[in-house]
Formats: C-alpha cells, sequence, structure tokens
C-alpha cells in the first residue's frame, strides 16, 4: 500500500481544525496485528472497506505564504491527498476506492468507527467547527496493517475469492500449458500454501523489535515467513507440485 503523497500537514479545507491528543501524534508507517481477536475485527467487510478508503484518502490542497527578498508576498498552493476524513467523505469515497459493488452507508459507517477506533485502527483526528455546526475527521492509526491471522489471512473461503482472479489473470499473461483439470489443482494449492504459511506468520511477526519506520520491513517480513516455511515438508511438497503443474516439461534442478 503506498501513501507517500498522502500529508500530515493541516491542509486548506481543514483549516481550523482543533486536534485531538492522537490527530497532533504522527501516524505509525506499519503496524502487525498479532492478536487473533484483534485481527477478526477486520474480517467484517465494511470495516476492511473503511480503512480502505482512509488509506486511499482525498485530494485536497495546501496553501503557503512567504514573503521574497523584495518584499513580495509569494503564494504557493500544492495538490496533496488528506487521509483524515469525515463520516460523508467516507461514504460518497467508498464506491470510488472499493468498486463499483461497494457502496458504504452513513449508519454503517458510524456503527463501525467505534469498534475500529477500540481496536486501534482508527482514531479521531480532529473536529472542525463552522457556526454551529460540527464536523469530526477520522485517520488511520497506521499507513500500513499487516495482519498475521484472521479470515482474510488463512480463512479458505476468503482465499478462494482473491486468489481465483490472480490465478486466470496469471495464466493470461505468461504462456504456461495448464489443461483445465490442472487449472483447478492449481488454485486449490496456491491456496494451501497460503493457509499453511499463515501458521507461521504471527510467530514472526512478534519477532519485530518496537515500531516499525521503514516500510522495507514489509519484505524483511516476507522473506523470513518464506524462509520459516520451508522447514515444513508439506509445505515443500506443495511448492513443488505447483513448480510441476507450471512448468511440466522443466526438470528438477
Amino acid at each position: 500500500m503506498g501513501n507517500d503523497d498522502i500529508t500530515t500537514e493541516i491542509t486548506d479545507s481543514l483549516e481550523g481544525i482543533v486536534l485531538t491528543k492522537e490527530g497532533k501524534t504522527p501516524q505509525k508507517e506499519i503496524i502487525f496485528i498479532t492478536d487473533a481477536e484483534r485481527a477478526a475485527v477486520l474480517d467484517e467487510p465494511v470495516r476492511l472497506h473503511i480503512l480502505q478508503v482512509l488509506r486511499s484518502g482525498i485530494k485536497d490542497t495546501i496553501t503557503s505564504e512567504k514573503i521574497d527578498e523584495n518584499g513580495d508576498k509569494i503564494i504557493r498552493v500544492r495538490d496533496v491527498k488528506r487521509d483524515a476524513l469525515s463520516v460523508l467523505e467516507i461514504v460518497k469515497l467508498s464506491t470510488e476506492c472499493c468498486g463499483p459493488d461497494i457502496e458504504i452507508s452513513k449508519n454503517q459507517v458510524y456503527h463501525h468507527l467505534p469498534k475500529l477506533e477500540e481496536e486501534g485502527y482508527v482514531a479521531k483526528y480532529g473536529t472542525v467547527t463552522t457556526g454551529k455546526r460540527t464536523t469530526d475527521y477520522w485517520r488511520r492509526t497506521a499507513q500500513g496493517f499487516v495482519l498475521t491471522s484472521g479470515e482474510w489471512i488463512g480463512g479458505s473461503g476468503t482465499l478462494a475469492k482473491k486468489m481465483t482472479p490472480f490465478v486466470e489473470k496469471m495464466l493470461e499473461t505468461f504462456d504456461l500449458k495448464v489443461s483445465e483439470d490442472n487449472k483447478k489443482e492449481l488454485l486449490e494449492l496456491m491456496i494451501k500454501k497460503t493457509v499453511k504459511q499463515s501458521e507461521w506468520r504471527t510467530k514472526i511477526a512478534e519477532l519485530v523489535k518496537g515500531d516499525v519506520a521503514d516500510k522495507m520491513v514489509l519484505e524483511q517480513y516476507e522473506t523470513l515467513v518464506d524462509y520459516y516455511a520451508m522447514g515444513s515438508k508439506e509445505y515443500v511438497a506443495t511448492i513443488m507440485r505447483i513448480r510441476e503443474i507450471l512448468f511440466p516439461d522443466e526438470p528438477s534442478i
């Protein structure tokens, strides 16, 4: 999830916002979710979609002014993405962010935000007051969350929905001689591989020391999970069978 263009500065549309304590706290880079119950909170699709919308953000601007050496005022306006959103903005952006089949209602957002806040996924960023009207803005506590357990990681039903288009696209893109019968087995094996790998994700995530401040840790994490998984004979056998299906004419090296 790349998020380099989302700013932590106060944007023009949020001018006058009163920040909460959490709003004044820098957003973390990555949080590993190793607790199964906490991860299960995102098994509810609407909660996951809310987090996806907050990650995508909304277009905004930041205007800055300065006086040059000649005493002239220079005004600069730059385009940014704002990652603190109101409930109405989350609703409006839900279809754009998550696809035409996903539309989150205002009642759903109000219903699920407290649970997301309780489990540390979101925090109230601040409040803007316009006349008698107040609008709260919400932000993720981290730019990225890595779930090490739960339905989205190890649930075969959910994985099948995610993996099927991946396998289909892979076979369309690469000239792989995979028969129709083997396509079904390939999908089953790739799901099995992911489910098996998920058994060790929490173990590796718990080895992370302190807060993560570098996105490279994700690559390191996946590498360590892969190395650890190679200690399972069943996992290795699954990988080798996938290789046989994809490259039937290639001998073992």
